[in-house]
């Protein structure tokens, strides 16, 4: 898997310490880190099972009284956020969720998985709440295809949310 970061792959430990070529080794890359917010055993199981034997680190998180310092605290440490928007129930609450993550773990980008959505949607149509979303059921091909996209739309999200800051910094005060 390329697509996490150049710094993150989905290796075992044993495929991490290959040779190489030059005299001087290269770090070996840091597991990915994601964070599933969904209930288990869930419909996204097989995935976070086939991530885990790649590597990846996952970090399961329940959807319901979900602390506000936890975003704080953990989000960013993770690379991407797998959310299965079904468990949060209605639409509404799914992008109250998608909001919320958005404003307390800004660097965090997010992939949200449901059954309700017509079909995938890999481009930035959605950002205000996630950078890629996945109709269920989710393969492989479409999990990998969605990690290198949400770190792509996440980016371009990132550059307009801080443009949008700087125009409001550069703005004259309002008139009295």
């Amino acid at each position: 898997m390329t697509g996490i970061s150049q710094s993150c792959s989905m290796v075992s430990a044993t495929e991490q310490f290959t040779s190489t070529a030059t005299s001087e080794p290269s770090p070996a890359p840091r597991p990915a880190h994601i964070v599933v917010f969904c209930d288990r055993p869930g419909p996204l199981d097989p995935l976070l099972d086939w991530l885990a034997e790649k590597g990846a680190q996952i970090t399961q998180m329940p959807l319901r009284r979900l602390p506000l310092d936890w975003f704080d605290d953990h989000a960013e440490s993770h690379d991407v956020a797998l959310v299965d928007a079904d468990f949060l129930g209605d639409e509404g609450a799914m992008i109250d969720f998608g909001i919320r993550l958005r404003r307390f773990a800004p660097g965090l980008p997010v992939i949200m998985a449901s059954r309700r959505v017509t079909a995938s949607d890999y481009s930035t149509e959605r950002m205000a709440i996630c950078d890629v979303t996945l109709r269920m059921p989710v393969t492989r091909g479409d999990l990998l295809e969605a990690l290198s996209a949400a770190l792509e739309n996440h980016s371009h999200w990132m550059e307009k949310r801080n443009e949008g800051r700087l125009a409001i910094a550069g703005a004259p005060p309002p008139a009295a």
